[in-house]
């Protein structure tokens, strides 16, 4: 008797514990499809920005690529696309197009063959990445990234990683680096191997 009425006491909780789940997991659901939406509207902004960079022979390379929607986007207009994430539980576990590669990394290091990516991209830069990304690009590949640093410093990590060329944006305009050293704005960086 002692055993059926712990055993009732534990399956009440467990009922509790459930609802509570339950709960949790409505809540996440309703944040998670708005984020999803989200997330694909940017998806489709980024890909608009990016096709004028590709071809049919393209291999892209997407650095942070969470939930993969902007990769799976760019497989229809590309040879191959690399995706490379920290967490393979962030890039979910939902097939792709053949052409999409799903890597997961250490967010340092980037484990791909030398100059195998055209195209590079990453919607926040990250200094320590810097040169395995250009040394995973071939020579004149193009990696697109952006960040509120400081120009100087800014062109200083790239040149230092081994890229040639650094371009600034700021609204969509580019800018000269004398001018990107006077502003303080967020910049798009294009960065050329």
């Amino acid at each position: 008797m002692l055993v059926t009425n712990g055993m009732r006491s534990v399956t009440a909780g467990m009922r509790s514990v459930t609802a509570g789940m339950r709960s949790v997991t409505a809540g996440r659901l309703r944040f998670d499809a708005e984020a999803h939406a989200r997330r694909e509207g940017d998806a489709e902004r980024e890909l608009r920005s990016l096709r004028r960079a590709f071809d049919l022979h393209t291999v892209f390379l997407e650095v942070g690529a969470g939930d993969c929607a902007l990769a799976r986007r760019a497989a229809g207009y590309v040879e191959r696309v690399y995706a490379l994430d920290v967490s393979e539980d962030t890039m979910g576990r939902l097939s792709g197009p053949p052409n999409l590669v799903r890597v997961v990394h250490d967010g340092v290091r980037i484990p791909l063959p030398e100059a195998a990516v055209d195209v590079a991209f990453s919607r926040g830069l990250v200094i320590s990445q810097l040169g395995g990304i250009c040394r995973a690009l071939k020579d004149g590949g193009v990696y697109y990234t952006s960040s509120n640093g400081p120009a100087a410093e800014l062109r200083a990590a790239f040149f230092d990683a081994g890229f040639s060329r650094l371009r600034y944006y700021v609204n969509g305009l580019r800018i000269p680096y004398p001018l990107a050293r006077v502003l303080d704005d967020p910049f798009r960086l294009a960065a050329i191997k």
